[in-house]
C-alpha cells in the first residue's frame, strides 16, 4: 500500500506540476505561481485524456491500449515540459518569496490552511456510499475486468451496445486508468484519496482567484479564502447544493464540473477582463473547456453559454472585438463533442 500511495503522489502532485511548467512558461508574469503550475497540470491531464480516450471508446478499442498510449503521451509531454520550461519553477518560487505579508494576513492564512487541511483529512476518514457509486465505480471496475469501455453495463454485466450517453464524458475511465497505474483498487482510490486531491485542487483554484481579486491586499486575499472555507463547511443545507457535492461526490463527473471547472472558468474570465492573455493562458482555456466535456455532457452546452455571455460583455465594454473570435476558438471542443454526440446518438 505504501508503494501505491507513493505512485499516486507522483501522479497527483509531481506529474501535474511537471506538465504545468510548459503552459505557465508562456503566461504573463503575474500568473506564474506554484499553485498555477499544479492547476494547469491537472487540466492538461484531464484535457489530454478526453482527447485520447473518446476515439478509443467510440472505436471500441481495448482499455489497456488506452492506458499504455495515454501514459506514454503524458510522460513524454512531462519530460519535454521539464526540459523546455524548468526555469519557470524558479520564477514561481521567487514570486512566492517576494510576497510579503503583514502579521494579520499571516494569521488569517494559517487559519484558512488549517481549515483546508481539516477538510482534506475529513474527506479521507468520512467518505460514505453514494447512490451514483453503482455507476461510476461499477463502470471503472467493469472497464478494468473486461478490458472494454462502456460496452458492458456496470449494473448487471450484460453485453450490449456502446453507451454513448456516458461515453463522451469518461471520468470513470480516467479513474480506472489511475487505478491501473497506481495498482490501487478503484473503490479505495475514490473513497479515500481522490476526494483529498480534488478538494485541495478546488481550494488551490480559489487561492488563485483571490490572488487576482486582491493582488495588492494580502489580508483581503486570505479573508476571501477563509470565508470560502466557511461557506463550504456550513453550506451543505441540502443534498443537492454545491457544498454537499464538494464533500460527498467530489470525484464524480458533475461534482468535478461544479467544484473544478466552474471556478476555473470564472478565474479565466477574470484574466480575460483584466488584460490581454498570452499564449499560455489561451492554451489552458482550451484545455479547461476540453476538461469540462470530460466531466459531464452538461458542460458541452453550459460552458459555451457562460463564456460567450461573459466575454461578449467584456468585448463590448472594452471594445476588444477580436476577443469574440478567440473565445470561439477555445470553445471548439464543446462544439465538436456536442455534434459528435448528436451524430452517434
Amino acid at each position: 500500500m505504501i508503494l501505491q500511495i507513493l505512485i499516486l503522489a507522483v501522479c497527483a502532485l509531481i506529474l501535474p506540476i511537471c506538465l504545468g511548467m510548459l503552459p505557465v512558461r508562456f503566461m504573463k508574469e503575474e500568473n506564474k505561481t506554484v499553485g498555477m503550475l499544479w492547476v494547469c497540470g491537472w487540466f492538461e491531464m484531464l484535457g489530454l485524456f478526453q482527447l485520447l480516450a473518446v476515439p478509443f471508446i467510440v472505436e471500441k478499442a481495448s482499455f489497456m491500449l488506452l492506458v499504455k498510449t495515454y501514459t506514454i503521451v503524458i510522460c513524454i509531454l512531462a519530460a519535454l515540459s521539464v526540459v523546455i520550461a524548468h526555469d519557470v519553477v524558479v520564477a514561481c518560487i521567487d514570486r512566492m518569496k517576494q510576497s510579503a505579508m503583514e502579521k494579520s494576513a499571516r494569521i488569517i492564512m494559517i487559519a484558512a490552511f488549517a481549515m483546508i487541511i481539516a477538510q482534506i483529512i475529513g474527506a479521507f476518514f468520512m467518505q460514505y456510499l453514494d447512490g451514483d457509486d453503482a455507476f461510476f465505480i461499477g463502470t471503472s471496475l467493469t472497464t478494468q475486468h473486461t478490458d472494454t469501455m462502456y460496452i458492458f453495463t456496470p449494473y448487471y454485466g450484460a453485453n450490449g451496445v456502446l453507451d454513448i450517453r456516458h461515453a463522451l464524458s469518461p471520468v470513470p475511465i480516467f479513474l480506472a486508468w489511475l487505478s491501473e497505474v497506481t495498482g490501487m483498487h478503484v473503490t479505495i482510490l475514490c473513497h479515500s484519496f481522490i476526494s483529498m486531491i480534488f478538494l485541495g485542487l478546488m481550494y488551490c483554484l480559489y487561492v488563485q482567484a483571490a490572488d487576482r481579486l486582491f493582488p495588492l491586499q494580502k489580508r483581503n486575499k486570505w479573508l476571501f479564502v477563509f470565508f470560502m472555507n466557511l461557506w463550504y463547511l456550513f453550506g451543505n443545507i441540502s443534498i443537492y447544493n454545491a457544498e454537499s457535492f464538494a464533500f460527498t461526490r467530489t470525484w464524480q463527473g458533475k461534482a468535478m464540473f461544479a467544484n473544478l471547472i466552474v471556478p476555473a472558468l470564472f478565474l479565466w474570465i477574470m484574466l480575460i477582463a483584466k488584460t490581454e492573455m498570452d499564449v499560455g493562458e489561451w492554451a489552458m482555456l482550451f484545455l479547461i473547456v476540453m476538461s469540462a466535456t470530460l466531466t459531464t455532457s452538461t458542460g458541452i452546452f453550459t460552458v459555451p453559454i457562460l463564456m460567450v455571455l461573459a466575454t461578449g460583455i467584456i468585448a463590448i465594454r472594452q471594445k476588444r472585438y477580436l476577443l469574440i473570435f478567440q473565445i470561439l476558438a477555445c470553445l471548439v471542443p464543446a462544439v465538436f463533442y456536442g455534434m459528435l454526440y448528436l451524430f452517434l446518438k
